[in-house]
């Protein structure tokens, strides 16, 4: 490596605009300051100009917050005032809840993980750098195909070979003060993995691995500054690296289930969680669910009790898509036949069917739990075996309980539907279910537009029988 880094300001930049060539701008800057890259140059760019140029912006005055960020408000607003920092209306948060999977944790800031996977304030959202008034600026939707259509149209106008970043600033974990990290990365591995060399003393690394992009864009960040510099893009040159064709910013993002340094926590407290679940039966919102948030909560509720510890539950995960229009429109048709037979008036079939219809087709997930009697305990007399069903239902049911939970805690909106009992042989065939697979619910899930009314529940005095002690 060599002892020697420049970092080169690019100058004359000019404010950008949505639908900018930012490789262009980028060529055309170089040429008025009679700058000339180099093979192994590294271009380091901020964020908040990429934005700009995708468009990825959004006027908060015509965002329409949802009760969840009504609700978080009343639980920041306090805090943010305790600390003296600047206030976070509830179009703002609902802002940062559209660009986040989830809520890691809502205090004076935003803990958040991104939609891209990052953990950080706010979810990237920046107010300054952007214009006047009240826009924002979001983080682009994959800075890593940003990063590879700049480098490639910048390699094809100077016949170099370079690196191209796309950076940002976040804050860190048990420090003060931003320091610049990379979001996009093309042409350079994110990260340099030096276990088994050796180090002064000829011992081998075991556990060295150096997130060198984000020290490149953190020394960028010391010539780009975050106020009136005005310096978007800069270039390192001589870092040492080799160039990498195929490169992720994936490769850097440490996985959840090994970051002791994410707070484990329940989104509020365990009761409101439990008396704010409603069955969601409105439309769902256009918002993205990562397969990976479904399948957290899937994981939560196999921790649910059941019989013998015999977890009998199984999910199906149905995306969108062909089988599930089949699958529906089969167990419609068998549903109108019952309601038919029933004597229920045309009026009334249509009603049911194109609800259900709906409900379930337009679902972003749906998702139908099994029993699997497999795993139940068989005995020679009927009414034990029918007993230990029973046991299987129950513990089921558990399972679905903890699923719906895990859903609210997720800031999900979901609702239990028990239309598979009257088609598991539709279910069975179209799904091509094992055949113990016994179909016992559906479950809608998505993120909600509307709120919920509060449910009738009965008074206390009305479930609770007391046997008094003999006398």
């Amino acid at each position: 490596m060599s002892g020697k880094i420049e970092i080169i300001g690019v100058e004359d930049i000019p404010l950008i605009k949505t639908g900018d060539n930012i490789p262009s701008t980028i060529f055309n800057a170089l040429t008025k300051n009679s700058i000339s890259l180099e093979d192994g140059d590294i271009v380091i760019i901020a964020q908040t100009i990429i934005s700009k140029s995708l468009g990825r912006l959004r006027n908060i005055e015509d965002i329409v917050p949802s009760q969840e960020a009504f609700d978080l408000y009343d639980i920041m607003a306090p805090l943010i005032r305790k600390n003296n920092l600047p206030d976070k209306s509830p179009k703002l948060i609902q802002a940062i809840l559209d660009e986040s999977r989830q809520v890691l944790k809502a205090e004076h800031v935003m803990i958040v993980e991104t939609n891209h996977g990052f953990i950080c304030a706010n979810a990237g959202i920046d107010k300054s750098n952007v214009g006047k008034g009240d826009i924002i600026s979001l983080l682009p939707l994959d800075s890593d195909k940003e990063a590879e259509k700049i480098r490639i149209s910048l390699q094809n106008l100077t016949k170099k070979k370079i690196a191209v970043l796309i950076s940002d600033s976040f804050g860190r974990s048990f420090r003060l003060g931003a320091v610049g990290v990379a979001l996009g990365v093309s042409g350079i591995s994110p990260i340099l993995d030096k276990r088994g060399s050796k180090d002064l003393y000829g011992k081998e690394l075991q556990s060295t691995i150096i997130g060198h992009i984000d020290s490149l864009a953190s020394a960028a960040q010391l010539v780009m500054g975050e106020a009136d510099e005005g310096l978007p893009v800069v270039i390192i040159r001589g870092y040492k690296y080799s160039i990498m064709e195929k490169s992720s910013i994936n490769q850097i993002l440490r996985k959840s289930e090994i970051d002791l340094f994410r707070e484990k926590h329940i989104t509020g407290n365990f009761e409101t969680i439990l008396k704010s679940r409603r069955s969601y039966k409105s439309e769902f919102g256009d918002k993205e669910i990562s397969i990976k948030l479904i399948e957290d909560c899937i994981d939560i509720a196999r921790w649910a009790p059941s019989a013998h510890n015999g977890q009998f539950w199984r999910y199906i995960i149905i995306e969108k898509g062909k089988i599930r229009e089949t699958l529906i429109k089969k167990m419609n048709s068998k549903l109108k036949e019952d309601l038919i037979s029933e004597g229920k008036s045309d009026n009334y079939v249509f009603k049911k069917i194109n609800k259900t219809r709906n409900q379930f087709l337009n679902s972003p997930y749906l998702i139908l739990l099994c029993m699997d009697t497999h795993d139940l305990e068989t005995y020679s007399d009927k009414t034990r075996e029918f007993n230990e069903y029973i046991m299987g239902v129950q513990s089921v049911s558990a399972s679905a309980t903890y699923l719906l939970l895990a859903f609210e805690n997720k800031g999900l909106s979901a609702c239990w539907y028990c239309a598979p009992f009257f088609a598991k042989k539709i279910l069975k065939e179209v799904l091509k279910l094992p055949s113990s697979f016994v179909p016992m619910a559906f479950f809608t899930v998505g993120y909600s537009t509307k709120t919920t009314q509060k449910p009738y529940r009965k008074e206390l005095k009305d479930i609770i029988f007391r046997i008094s002690k003999e006398e």
